[in-house]
């Protein structure tokens, strides 16, 4: 099966800034940095910031990710992806692999559930996934009803392990007209 990519191109490329909260390795930042530069994206890294105070709740053992969008919004930059090893939830949910403000430039993903049971070449795919996904949804696209599509919904790792790096032909299109700047195109790769 070919893998799909996405890749921004065009007049401009799109300006992420990744923001690691917490104790996060510089590796696992490099290879997420080297994968969405690949496919188009001006990537930086910011200074590390301590986990916000109050997230965490100690009845649930998890931090809430709402709290870390609040740090994302003091940082400049285009789109602010938050990198955390904690362990998120939001609302009633059990947890989240991320959360992303729809139509804004903040987002979260964590790597904690992400390394449960694969390899690191897997594990690194998954973060890939989940922060394309979140970075979509800072677009404005929602939740597709297309199990390979990057923007369907997690509700496990299965999810997860089955969805492409890319967004679905119809997402696509939705992406397109949003922005209007910039295409976006899938290339299919190995």
């Amino acid at each position: 099966m070919d893998e799909h990519r996405f890749r921004f191109h065009g007049d401009r490329c799109l300006r992420l800034t990744l923001l690691p909260c917490g104790l996060v390795e510089r590796e696992d930042l490099n290879q997420l940095v080297s994968a969405l530069s690949e496919n188009g994206m001006q990537v930086t890294i910011a200074r590390e910031r301590p986990t916000p105070l109050g997230a965490f709740n100690s009845q649930r053992r998890q931090y809430r990710a709402d709290d870390f969008l609040v740090i994302a919004r003091k940082q400049p930059g285009e789109r602010v992806l938050v990198v955390t090893n904690c362990d998120l939830y939001a609302d009633d949910l059990n947890f989240v692999f991320g959360l992303a403000e729809s139509f804004g430039r903040c987002a979260v993903i964590s790597l904690f559930r992400l390394r449960i049971g694969v390899t690191e070449q897997e594990f690194r795919r998954r973060v890939v996934k989940e922060a394309v996904h979140e970075i979509g949804h800072t677009f404005g696209l929602a939740h597709c009803a297309k199990p390979s599509c990057v923007m369907f919904f997690s509700n496990s790792l299965v999810d997860t392990d089955r969805k492409e790096t890319s967004w679905c032909e119809a997402c696509e299109k939705k992406l397109e007209r949003g922005l209007g700047h910039a295409q976006v195109f899938q290339e299919h790769g190995g």
